[in-house]
This record gives C-alpha cells, structure tokens and sequence, in this order.
C-alpha cells in the first residue's frame, strides 16, 4: 500500500483495507477468518480476498499466515527464557503441532533449530526471498551483516545515557504504512497530517510517534511495517475515518539517537547486548516507539534526533 489512491472509490478501498490491516494487527493471536476480515472491510468474503490481494500482494490467508510465523521468530530469539511450546501458544495457530509443522513449512527448520542459529544465518533465511520496493536502495542483509553479533554491536545511543519511567498509556491517531520507498516514513506522516489537521486534530502539543512493527532482520524490507502516529487532544469528538488505537502504560526504557534508520536498528541491538542485561529488566511484550520533536515532514528523519522507547519489565 505505498502508493496514495487517486479517486473516491479508490480511497474508500484504501481506508476499508487499511482498518482490516490495524484488526489484523491487534488480533494475531486468535482466529481470524476471511468472513471475519470480508466484515471488518463491510465487503463480501469474494471481493475482500480480490481487493486485498490486489492492495497488499499477499492473499489475506498468506498476510496473517506469515505475520504470525515472523511474530514468533523474532519472539524465538528476543525471549530465549520461552519455550517453544510456551510461544506456539500464542501464535495463534490451532494447536502447538500445527504451529511447528507451519513454521518448519516455511522456514525450513523447526523453531527449536531457528533459535539456535546466528543472527546472519537468520537473515539469510528470512529475507533470502526479498522483494524489495523498486525505489529503496538499501539491501535487507545490510542491516545486520555489520555490527549485529552481541560481541560486534556498539553503543549507538546518545552517550549511552539510559532511563526507565513509567509512563501513562497514550491514544494515538494513526496511518500504517510499509517500507516502499526511502521517503516512507515522511509520506506516511504525510497523509496521516492530511487527514488530522483540517479535522482540527494537530495543535502545539500534538506529539509525532513511530512504530516498527517489523525488523529487516525477520521480513523482507518492503514488507516491513511502519505506523505513523499522532497523539490526541483531550474531549475531542474523532472523525469516523481516523483510526485510532492506545499504546499501553507500562515502564519505557528511554534513550536518544540520531542518524539513518540502520543506526535506529543497531541502537537497539546495542540496547539489548550492552544494557538491558545488566539492567535487572527484560523488554515487555508491549509496544515500543519512537517520537520526534517535531513533524517529520518538515526534516529528513536522518536528521531528526528521536527518542526511542523500549518497554521493559522485571527480569
């Protein structure tokens, strides 16, 4: 969905498909059939499986199918203290052999034999069928064939200055979008500023909010996932055409960095191997962000220093 439709009933499409993606999103971990998602888009099953397809690239079974097993790799390796079995659980797959035998389906291994493979070996499996949008000039492997192993990773956050605070839960306007094209993350504010603004729904304290749902690592890099948020003011009617959604209170890890996206993803790896294990914390199953001082259409986001907000827990 990288291109902005041209007409009405292209736009009546594109907003039907994307409440379908946000529902598809929140509800991984349960049954989701195509009558469900045919009536969260108010299509018939026939003609929701035709636009989908059309939109995404991906037949609605295949999307969920391969959210799901990319959701579990990545928690494979970001939660070694899970089982397997403790995991299949809540893939949302029927029962834990099914999940086995669907995973091993389509990464070629069994999830016990994934976690035991190096970070490069992951990356070759999961982004050997890459996809890429024509216009990105950056190669999925390349995020992480440098610097990515726990003894190779440095600091990449500002002086390595680190803070946990809890933080109250945030209602966000928002606009998903994908990795389609080096200015994705401005086009996706972009269109999400189009639609909030002359609804009177910006103003001086509106904060601007990033969501990585994917990591290049786990998906093919156009494929990746990118939710462009905006906080919402107090006891305002919202728009039936605004999506909407509540990053959850819990503690945040807090830190600073700037540069290019690759430096936001070795940030993390740096997080992970140089902090969080002598923290007393364990990253939290909730939603992590990233927020920036000001409207990302107004700079390039290299240029823009970001705060990123890691949920954490007691380890």
């Amino acid at each position: 969905m990288h291109e902005q439709p041209l007409n009405f009933k292209e736009k009546d499409h594109y907003s039907r498909i994307r409440k379908v993606l946000a529902f598809i999103q929140e509800n991984l971990s349960v049954d989701i059939s195509l009558t469900k998602m045919a009536s969260v888009a108010n299509f018939s099953p026939f003609h929701f499986q035709k636009l989908f397809t059309q939109y995404i690239g991906e037949s609605p079974k295949q999307y969920v199918l391969r959210l799901r097993l990319e959701r579990i790799a990545h928690n494979l390796k970001l939660f070694p203290e899970q089982s397997v079995f403790e995991l299949s659980l809540q893939s949302g797959f029927s029962s834990p052999s099914t999940f086995g035998r669907a995973f091993k389906n389509y990464y070629g291994i069994t999830p016990d034999e994934f976690r035991k493979l190096s970070n490069s070996e992951i990356s070759k499996i999961c982004t050997s069928n890459n996809n890429k949008g024509k216009e990105f000039n950056i190669h999925s492997h390349d995020f992480w064939s440098v610097n990515f192993d726990e003894n190779e990773s440095v600091d990449f956050t500002s002086g390595g200055k680190i803070e946990v605070v809890k933080l109250s839960s945030l209602k966000v306007a928002f606009i998903d979008s994908h990795f389609g094209s080096n200015n994705a993350i401005k086009n996706a504010f972009k269109t999400l500023y189009n639609l909030a603004n002359p609804r009177d729904l910006i103003n001086d304290k509106t904060r601007f909010i990033g969501i990585f749902f994917d990591l290049p690592f786990f998906t093919e890099l156009s494929k990746c996932r990118f939710r462009a948020c905006i906080t919402l003011p107090a006891n305002v009617d919202i728009p039936r055409e605004i999506a909407v959604f509540q990053i959850p209170e819990n503690k945040y890890a807090i830190y600073s960095v700037k540069g290019s996206m690759q430096d936001t993803l070795k940030s993390l790896v740096a997080f992970k191997h140089h902090w969080l294990g002598n923290s007393g914390y364990q990253i939290a199953e909730t939603i992590g962000y990233e927020e920036y001082p000001t409207n990302p259409i107004t700079e390039d986001y290299e240029n823009i220093e970001r705060k990123v907000f890691i949920p954490v827990k007691p380890s």
